[in-house]
């Protein structure tokens, strides 16, 4: 059932015409590639020739052509691209050649400078490990001191135990699809006929904090910090017969939750008999649902859940996924050449309407011509209709509103956006300014304002006659339409994709499902946590010694979604601005996420290895690679040792000089073999020294370390505040607060949010008197 078509969804890829030299040493620009790559651009990889004794290093992603196994990450990041060799790092050889290309990508900040000279009029992406300012510009990164820093390994395992860093290159990948989302944005500007920047900029660090900003927002709200394992949320994990489900119990289902696990005689249960004491006993359902479970399958209670709405999902293997029936039917794993590869992250469909478009014919272009003249950012006056709730969808129109869109955001009445919390009477006090709820909780949860920031919203039934003429009306003057609903529902609103389009002929309309509009999950009903069970992703993170799937203390694949949903959105602006065609976006937010650990998946196929198996912070090619207690409670530092150099400088930083020296510690086998008496030992020395403190100092001595922040340490890091990374806000009911930003600067500074997040309905009336006043985007402060 694998297809051989390399790119079966697209009728005319986005980026045909674009060329794109790649001249990366690491996982973010090469990721960055890989996504021009699968919408058809020309990207050519300037790889510099390498001894193949460091081919599997950390950044040595390319395949050793003696080597019967291919590296991981080159069998997702390298099909797709066309070979250009270089033997030194010096581009003079190349320089010429560079000259034809609309982007080049880079890794190292002189290559992108000398790049940037060389070719003024191509479009320079640069990804680096930290910011070139700020005290750490000169630290030393991978993926567990990102991981650690960005606050996702503090929430990650279980409570009174170490932290745990996240599967695969996620801090890495995040990079990547900020800069690619960058980058897009710029095009899109070029062919408006702005110009906004000509070298982009993401850092890594910041990537990886952008992707967890609740646990800073909730210190700036209220002084609180989320540990592991808290049960703030309605979520379980449950053994059954032949592995784990994962579920996240909703009170409008909670009779269904309790007969998929044959329990319905425990709703009388005084436990169980009502919501507030249902999550008051959570750990007890559980317990209750694990003992019925012990004879149930997967795939029944599956399929219980897409039959009943539950939000509930078998914790998939890796290796199960390549037999998945609703990947298969969606032609998700494709032939490139005699390699298994996936199908790209979002699938575009470009149509014709009834009444044609001519290219560059946005409403924005068409409207607000004389204020395209003084735009400071690359989307001024793309308008957004933004049809999202909760994290994902949110996440992306924020992505979309801080680069220069203005979006309007329908809420609906009878069904507030999770995100806003409860109505009345919240349970989860510390989301709100001073864990004070208020008068109108709704509009004081820092959830909601740190997704929504610079939004219109307008509140409308869109049931009704009179709600549905006012968003048509919207959908008629927008460029850009995102919805996470549940596919099939836009279309039983009167508002699919060939409703809309005949109004307007030119919209880009994006549909971010948890599974995709088509296949047999297509109404299965989808949060982070259950999509990351779906993934494989889940599978992978825990502890080794219990061999317990986890998954992710914060539901990674929100924002994975969220970040995709606005690159997603944005590549297929660009084919409309380039062809005058109405573009539909199907973003399977699960399938996106499978992208981010495709180095895990694919080997299973290239290399006929066996499942991979939980190993806690072990990774292949360093030792010590873990996190160890630090003086306080639930204090960690992370420490990656990959070389005997940094192995010598750990061991000068902690006073080691009988083993500074000692050839029994020499290579990473060589310690690996000694796990026990080394981790006994570092775990005595750092049990009494300050995170921070022990982490500049082994940083200095050129050790790859972090401290491993909770949210009160991300809201103070020393760096993000040198680097303006957070905006302080005034919202109208919420008081003042610091927001954590994104990644995302022109003319090489952070953008800043434009205004708070809106209060319920607060444009409404705007909206319902003359709805382009509403519109027009306004030129930042």
């Amino acid at each position: 059932m694998v297809r051989t078509d390399t790119h079966p969804h697209q009728e005319r890829a986005p980026f045909t015409d674009l060329k794109v030299a790649d001249l990366s040493r690491k996982i973010p620009g090469q990721f960055c590639a890989r996504l021009f790559a699968y919408y058809d651009a020309r990207v050519d990889t300037y790889t510099k020739v390498r001894p193949r004794t460091a081919m599997n290093n950390e950044d040595g992603l390319w395949p050793d052509p003696d080597s019967a196994v291919v590296a991981s990450p080159w069998l997702h990041l390298g099909p797709g691209y066309r070979w250009r060799e270089r033997s030194t790092d010096d581009l003079t050889e190349g320089r010429s050649k560079l000259t034809d290309y609309d982007i080049i990508i880079c890794t190292d900040r002189a290559t992108a400078a000398q790049a940037a000279t060389d070719s003024p009029h191509a479009i320079v992406a640069l990804a680096t490990d930290f910011a070139d300012e700020g005290p750490y510009r000169h630290w030393i990164g991978n993926e567990l001191i990102f991981q650690a820093l960005s606050g996702s390994m503090y929430y990650n395992g279980a409570p009174q135990r170490k932290p745990l860093y996240g599967a695969g290159h996620r801090a890495s990948c995040s990079a990547g699809l900020f800069l690619f989302t960058r980058v897009v944005a710029e095009l899109i500007a070029h062919a408006r006929g702005l110009s906004t920047d000509h070298l982009i900029s993401v850092a890594t660090h910041e990537a990886a904090a952008a992707m967890e900003q609740n646990f800073s927002g909730q210190w700036s709200y209220s002084q609180t910090v989320a540990q592991r394992g808290e049960r703030t949320r309605p979520k379980g994990r449950v053994r059954c017969r032949d592995g784990w489900v994962v579920f996240f119990a909703m009170e409008s289902r909670l009779a269904e939750l309790f007969q998929a696990f044959d329990c319905a005689h425990l709703l009388t249960d005084p436990r169980f008999d009502n919501w507030t004491s249902f999550c008051q006993n959570l750990a007890a359902a559980t317990d209750e649902f694990t003992i019925s479970a012990k004879h149930m399958r997967q795939a029944d209670l599956l399929q219980f859940a897409v039959r009943t709405g539950l939000v509930l999902s078998p914790v998939h293997s890796v290796g199960s996924l390549l037999d998945e029936e609703c990947l298969n039917q969606r032609g998700f794993w494709v032939r490139d050449g005699k390699q298994l590869a996936m199908a790209p992250p979002w699938r575009i469909t470009a149509r014709e309407s009834e009444t044609s478009t001519s290219p560059i014919s946005t409403a924005a272009h068409r409207d607000n011509a004389s204020e395209l003249r003084t735009a400071t950012r690359p989307l001024d006056g793309i308008r957004v209709t933004d049809l999202t709730t909760a994290w994902s969808g949110p996440f992306a129109t924020r992505v979309l509103g801080l680069l220069g869109a203005s979006v309007v955001k329908i809420e609906n009445p009878h069904n507030l956006d999770p995100w806003r919390g409860p109505a009345a009477q919240p349970t989860t006090r510390e989301m709100y300014p001073g864990c004070d709820p208020g008068e109108h909780p709704f509009n004081r949860h820092v959830w909601f304002n740190s997704q929504n920031l610079g939004k219109k919203s307008a509140v409308f039934d869109l049931k009704s006659e009179e709600g549905k003429t006012y968003a048509h009306t919207l959908f008629a003057r927008s460029d850009v339409l995102v919805s996470n609903f549940s596919p099939g529902v836009m279309n039983r609103l009167g508002m699919g994709f060939e409703d809309i389009i005949r109004s307007n002929p030119g919209l880009v309309m994006v549909e971010m499902s948890g599974y995709g509009t088509t296949g047999p999950l297509r109404t299965h009903r989808a949060y982070g946590q259950t999509m990351e069970a779906m993934s494989g992703i889940t599978s992978l993170i825990g502890y080794a010694e219990d061999g317990v799937p986890l998954g992710s203390g914060s539901a990674y694949v929100d924002p994975i979604g969220g970040l995709s949903g606005a690159a997603a959105a944005l590549t297929a602006l660009y084919a409309q601005i380039r062809s005058g065609r109405a573009q539909h976006v199907d973003l399977a937010q699960r399938e996106a996420a499978m992208h981010w650990i495709a180095d895990i998946i694919l080997p299973s196929s290239a290399n006929g290895t066996t499942e991979p198996s939980i190993t806690g912070n072990a990774a292949p090619g360093a030792f010590p690679h873990d996190a160890f207690p630090a003086n306080g409670n639930d204090e960690w530092i992370a420490i990656a040792i990959h070389t005997h150099e940094q192995w010598r400088a750990l061991c000068d930083v902690l006073g080691w000089d009988d083993w500074r020296d000692d050839s029994t510690f020499e290579t990473v086998a060589d310690r690996r073999e000694l796990n026990q008496i080394i981790t006994d030992r570092i775990t005595h020395s750092t049990a009494t020294a300050a995170k921070s403190d022990l982490a500049n100092a082994l940083q200095n001595a050129g050790v790859p370390a972090a401290p491993v922040q909770n949210g009160q340490n991300l809201f103070e890091d020393p760096q993000l505040r040198c680097r303006n990374w957070f905006a302080e806000i005034t919202h109208t009911e919420a008081g003042t607060h610091d927001y954590p930003g994104l990644p995302l600067t022109t003319a090489g500074q952070l953008l800043q949010p434009t205004g708070s997040a809106p209060l319920l309905g607060e444009h409404t009336g705007i909206v319902r008197l003359h709805v382009p006043a509403l519109l027009p985007s306004e030129t930042p402060a």
